[in-house]
């Protein structure tokens, strides 16, 4: 009985927390971004230094690794790369969104993920 208790109480605050979040606040609407959904940039690293490169900011990009089986990459690179106000749609294999770069520095992006490789 406890584990359904638990179990609706989980529901439900999640339900109430994706409600708060439809509501996009003042600021966010005075940023608008300009889509480009004819362009299709293409990558393979998740770093959003790489990414930057490649594409511009509000094109649509594809992250298509070059090796399989390490299913975080997908989500580290929608977490650095994807604006989040639009669907992102994320498999094991990859992901397509539109391109926002996150701002942040090689440091924090290392104690982001935990490592000390290198992170231009």
């Amino acid at each position: 009985m406890k584990t359904f208790t638990f179990k609706s109480a989980l529901l439900s605050a999640m339900a109430i927390f994706t409600l708060a979040a439809c509501k996009e606040p003042a600021a966010a609407k005075e940023q608008a971004i300009s889509i480009d959904q004819e362009q299709l940039c293409e990558v393979q690293n998740w770093q959003k230094d790489a990414t930057a490169l490649a594409c511009k900011v509000g094109q649509k990009v594809l992250f298509l690794p070059t090796t399989f089986g390490n299913e975080q990459l997908p989500v580290l690179f929608a977490a650095v790369n994807c604006d989040h106000r639009f669907s992102i749609a994320l498999t094991k294999g990859g992901v397509a969104c539109i391109y926002t770069p996150l701002k942040m520095t090689a440091a924090e992006a290392r104690d982001a993920i935990g490592k000390d490789e290198i992170i231009k």
